[in-house]
């Protein structure tokens, strides 16, 4: 799921992943991820879009997309209570292609449909940030 502030798309993530749990993460271990997250000023012509997905079995979860180069570990997602994973990132307008990274596999967000064919044979999310 991505919610982008402002009124924009949203859904509501409701797959689980298909990896057997681990040990959940600690409090500890998500602060040191939140560590190592870079802190920029947000520009004024910037969307914070959030990532969500559902996938309480996972050990740990990352967004990958254009908006990153798509490094499969650049944008952890930090799990809650409920087994939910999420993250924002701030964009500028336009659109973007995005896949999840499950416990290293690569993964579709279930509640996004829109998608467009990538060179490997799978479908990326797309993302479009409005002004």
């Amino acid at each position: 799921m991505v919610k982008i502030t402002g009124g924009r798309k949203t859904g509501v993530k409701t797959t689980k992943a298909s990896q057997p749990a681990k040990a959940a993460k600690t409090k500890a271990s998500k602060a040191a991820v939140l560590a190592k997250v870079p802190k920029k000023p947000v520009r004024a012509d910037k969307k914070a879009a959030t990532f969500s997905l559902d996938a309480p079995y996972a050990t740990q979860v990352f967004v990958a997309g254009s908006f990153n180069d798509w490094s499969p570990v650049a944008t952890p997602l930090i799990r809650n209570d409920a087994g939910i994973w999420t993250g924002t990132v701030n964009l500028d307008p336009g659109e973007y292609e995005y896949r999840f990274v499950v416990d290293n596999m690569w993964s579709d967000d279930p509640a996004n449909t829109t998608r467009r064919c990538n060179e490997f044979g799978t479908k990326n999310c797309i993302l479009a940030v409005k002004s």
